[in-house]
């Protein structure tokens, strides 16, 4: 590597000889400086006399670090398609630590979705013919639950697939006394939808008309799996565990359900 210093007359250049050690140490060093900070800002820590929490809490930090890392990295693109995410719309590392702690802590054992959860005492208190059996997969808040009957059935009921459809359920959309949580959305409302066993969706955001998203997303096929009933009707979950799905739920889902659709035509 040449080096130089000063101008003119005053300028000298030297030659240092790379070794791989050397090479190798100038090539990785800067990311572990960015690895070390970002442990720092994970914030994994707390007090204690236990002198052997230090390695684990650092060891957790790493895998926090690692699984932001993997998140990126399935947002390019590169891997799979479907999961690109615009680089406007993507997590921070700050945002993807509050999501990763809000699903740790919602997370319930007895749902016995990952390998050790039935050797939690919360599960092992349960008689054996009420506890769940090994999910094959990992929770998800994608449509993995929608299938072909199901997507039938609910057009027979809820999904509008005519203008004429959506209006008899627009007709039949009333004002109850009692707020409840939207479908869609999530936030309060006092509409109901008199043809969807009076499910509570949002018409009006802030009193003015935006446009009605959520009541046009409740009765579209696109949509389907995605709503708070859909958890538990579909999914086989908890209400308590749904939040509103994201633009790259939604579009995974409006995916499978076109999938589920082709499917189904080149059948007949």
């Amino acid at each position: 590597t040449q080096k130089s210093r000063g101008r003119g007359e005053m300028k000298r250049v030297w030659g240092i000889e790379q070794n791989e050690a050397r090479q190798t140490y100038l090539s990785f060093y800067w990311a572990v400086d960015n690895l070390d900070h970002m442990i720092q800002e994970a914030r994994i820590r707390f007090i204690s006399w236990k002198y052997w929490h230090a390695p684990y809490l650092h060891c957790m930090a790493m895998v926090v670090v690692a699984a932001y890392d993997m998140y990126m990295e399935c947002c390019e693109g590169k891997l799979d398609a479907e999961w690109y995410v615009p680089e406007g719309q993507r997590m921070d590392f700050r945002k993807f630590r509050l999501l990763l702690s809000e699903q740790m802590l919602e997370y319930d054992p007895t749902d016995n979705e990952y390998p050790g959860d039935d050797k939690f005492r919360v599960v092992t208190q349960q008689p054996k013919k009420r506890r769940k059996p090994q999910s094959t997969g990992a929770a998800s808040v994608s449509s993995d639950g929608v299938t072909a009957e199901s997507l039938n059935a609910a057009k027979s009921r809820r999904i509008c697939t005519t203008i004429d459809k959506f209006e008899t359920h627009c007709r039949s959309m009333f004002i109850a006394r009692n707020p409840k949580t939207c479908e869609v959305c999530g936030k309060n409302t006092l509409w109901r939808c008199g043809l969807c066993d009076n499910k509570p969706v949002c018409v009006l955001q802030k009193k003015t008309w935006q446009g009605g998203s959520c009541i046009c997303r409740l009765h579209n096929e696109s949509f389907f799996g995605l709503t708070r009933s859909d958890k538990e009707d579909v999914h086989n979950g908890k209400k308590g565990q749904w939040r509103p799905p994201s633009t790259t739920d939604i579009r995974r889902n409006k995916n499978l359900i076109r999938n589920i659709n082709e499917v189904g035509q080149e059948s007949l």
